[in-house]
């Protein structure tokens, strides 16, 4: 039987930038996504990577598209909280 390799580190925490433009979405949420536009295109697409945000449609809004926090984000805040404490 074919066994995938464990992860033995834990996944790193956002980086700075990363938990900046993470609590930006948490606290405008994707109805407002203006200031997203000028958090670089590496952080974006690096949350997304790691699930922590992901770019879909705005309900009610028929093809307009935004930033939106993940529950694994909002996990992934609440623990870089916990450790700056």
């Amino acid at each position: 039987m074919l066994r995938y390799p464990k992860r033995r580190a834990l996944r790193e925490g956002p980086s700075q930038e990363q938990r900046l433009f993470l609590e930006t979405l948490r606290d405008i949420g994707p109805r407002d996504n203006a200031q997203s536009q000028a958090v670089r295109k590496a952080t974006k697409r690096a949350c997304q990577v790691r699930g922590w945000a992901e770019w879909r449609p705005v309900d009610g809004f028929p093809g307009t598209m935004a930033w939106h926090l993940t529950i694994v984000g909002r996990d992934a805040l609440k623990s870089t909280a916990r450790l700056r404490r």
